[in-house]
């Protein structure tokens, strides 16, 4: 049987739908900001994309203390001598679908400051197997790369496995450290040139849009149908309770009939005799 209706309880109903509206409201607007920030990325992507090699200082001055908005995914040049004792592998995360072992490494730049370079990966190595070390050349090269941001830190320390490209978690350099990481995509030294220092190189990811903006609409729409639901049903508990308080309409009372008589009475034999 339905509750009746009382303002507690339409108070109580229309409170539940209108924080669950109001969650739904904030969940949208987070979805919303993610496909900013992945359209923001796309751009310049995008942006970044055909455009000449420029050498390091160019895109990322000397007195950059955060990476300009619009040097990641450009490519650039810069020539200096890799600090080899500072090679530091990114063990498990997976490449092309594969578990990989990615190599970093500082590069001590001619303006005196240190890039970190992802010098190249390997597939993971087998419990039996050596896996490899990097053969960096001697003195100074010119590499090219493309520039990324620092991934976001998730607490771990320079001591524990390294999870994240993340200054917190590698070794400090010998110069002062270049906002931001390069992917490598040529390494020369004098007129010998390859495409990486060790393994192949590691592949750009891929920049989308992603569904982002679709799941923000769904959540509106559910912030919108979550009160007018509540509505619904109070309206139907209040039809169903009106119901109940309306008097039954009288039962039709049938009258019994008469017995038909197949025999004559006494009085109809007298009058026949």
């Amino acid at each position: 049987m339905p509750r009746r209706l009382t303002f507690t309880r339409i108070a109580v109903t229309m409170l539940i739908a209108l924080t669950v509206s109001a969650v739904a409201i904030e969940l949208g607007f987070w979805q919303f900001h993610r496909h900013q920030d992945k359209a923001a990325a796309v751009a310049a992507f995008e942006a970044a994309e055909g455009r000449a090699a420029e050498p390091l200082a160019t895109v990322i001055p000397p007195d950059a203390t955060a990476l300009p908005d619009d040097a990641e995914w450009r490519v650039v040049t810069v020539t200096g001598t890799f600090e080899t004792g500072t090679t530091t592998v990114l063990r498990g995360r997976p490449i092309d679908s594969t578990a990989a072992w990615q190599y970093l490494a500082w590069l001590d730049t001619d303006d005196g400051r240190s890039v970190l370079v992802s010098v190249g990966w390997i597939p993971q190595p087998g419990p039996n197997e050596d896996p490899a070390v990097p053969e960096y050349p001697a003195g100074e090269v010119t590499v090219t790369g493309v520039v990324r941001a620092w991934e976001e830190d998730d607490g771990k320390s320079a001591t524990d496995s390294v999870t994240r490209i993340t200054p917190s978690q590698l070794d400090s350099p010998a110069g002062q450290e270049v906002p931001g990481y390069l992917m490598i995509r040529e390494i020369c030294d004098g007129a010998q040139c390859s495409p990486t220092v060790v393994g192949e190189q590691v592949p750009l990811p891929e920049v989308s849009l992603g569904p982002h903006f679709a799941y923000a609409v769904q959540w509106w729409v559910f912030a919108a149908l979550a009160p007018t639901g509540a509505i619904l049903l109070l309206r139907r508990d209040a039809q169903m309770a009106r119901e109940e308080d309306e008097p039954a309409p009288p039962s039709a009372v049938k009258e019994p009939r008469k017995r038909r008589r197949t025999e004559p009475s006494d009085e109809e034999i007298e009058d026949a005799l």
